[in-house]
């Protein structure tokens, strides 16, 4: 029987509205609406793909001095399963189509996330 192997690429602002999406479905929305930086990346082993958003600190007011004060800004770090569905989420909202059944995995190709989607393929060959 033949096999498949489909390659689903996302840029950075995709990935970005899929996670904003999943989140807030998920009923943990992300804090800002915007964006400082966000890219793909790789954790230690090298194996799990995940993605990292910097969002923009949210001011402060100091008690004592009553001037605006901005807090740090926060990291939030989405890999694996839930990258995964944020990105079928995102996906199915656009009807892409995406089979059901087949093997999904994660990838980085020239700084994009790519949704690896195989079906009749040996998990030792993909």
């Amino acid at each position: 029987m033949p096999s498949e192997l489909r390659h689903v690429m996302f840029r950075p602002a995709e990935v970005v509205e899929a996670v904003r999406d999943y989140r807030r479905r998920m009923g943990d929305p992300l804090s800002a609406l915007t964006v400082v930086s966000c890219a793909p990346e790789r954790d230690g082993d090298g194996e799990t793909v995940r993605f990292r958003l910097t969002l923009p600190g949210q001011p402060a007011i100091a008690k004592r001095t009553r001037r605006q004060e901005a807090t740090a800004d926060q990291e939030v770090i989405i890999e694996g399963p839930d990258l995964i569905s944020a990105l079928i989420l995102y996906c199915s909202e656009r009807r892409i189509p995406l089979p059901a059944k087949a093997d999904k995995f994660l990838d980085i190709v020239r700084n994009q996330v790519c949704l690896v989607i195989s079906i009749g393929m040996k998990k030792q060959m993909v």
